[in-house]
């Protein structure tokens, strides 16, 4: 069960560092105008942006967001790291009873662990802002004549290769808590016989 731990805190760190610094969603909104002066509709980008989990920590730091961003840094980077180095010492450790207090600080450490919902937090803010357009229309005052302009805005997000990186990660962490817990079970069955 060792070489499986190592393998899987190993693979972890693997997801985990491309879903903390590659871009986890991206946002663009345009305006597309149609207007009889007009060849051909314009469509200009107005906002476009991406950002990974740790764009965001430094952005709201910088925007004085303090809490949100110590939160955010925390649970998704702190902590991960923390349970995975605690794991890793713990399969280290030659004395069962040490290493079954590091693994029970790892299932504790995981129960803080809000990696899970910041994944779900960001693919619902994700779904709420796909695609959405808004059609406007206008009669705007051209020399001696009203022309008839329209307008439609496109608010498109996407998920960016971070978010499957850290859901891996995610998932992953789960499987691995659970691979832990029931090794530790084993562990106590077999002393008992």
């Amino acid at each position: 069960m060792t070489n499986l731990h190592v393998i899987l805190t190993l693979l972890n760190f693997l997801l985990l560092i491309p879903g903390v610094t590659l871009p986890i969603y991206g946002v663009s909104i345009a305006t597309r105008v149609e207007a009889a002066i007009l060849a051909s509709p314009v469509e200009v980008t107005v906002f476009e942006q991406t950002r990974s989990i740790l764009g965001t920590v430094r952005e709201l730091w910088n925007s004085s967001d303090h809490l949100v961003s110590f939160l955010i840094l925390l649970f998704s980077i702190i902590v991960p790291v923390a349970k995975a180095c605690a794991l890793l010492v713990s399969l280290r450790v030659a004395r069962p009873n040490l290493r079954n207090r590091l693994t029970r600080v790892v299932d504790v450490i995981g129960k803080w662990s809000m990696a899970d919902v910041f994944v779900v937090a960001v693919f619902l803010a994700f779904l709420a802002t796909r695609d959405q357009v808004q059609t406007t229309a206008l009669s705007v005052p051209f020399f001696l004549q009203q022309i008839d302009v329209g307008m439609e805005t496109r608010l498109t997000s996407t998920l960016g290769p971070g978010f499957y990186c850290f859901l891996g990660y995610c998932l992953l962490s789960i499987l691995w808590t659970q691979l832990l817990r029931r090794g530790d079970g084993d562990a106590e069955t077999g002393a008992r016989s």
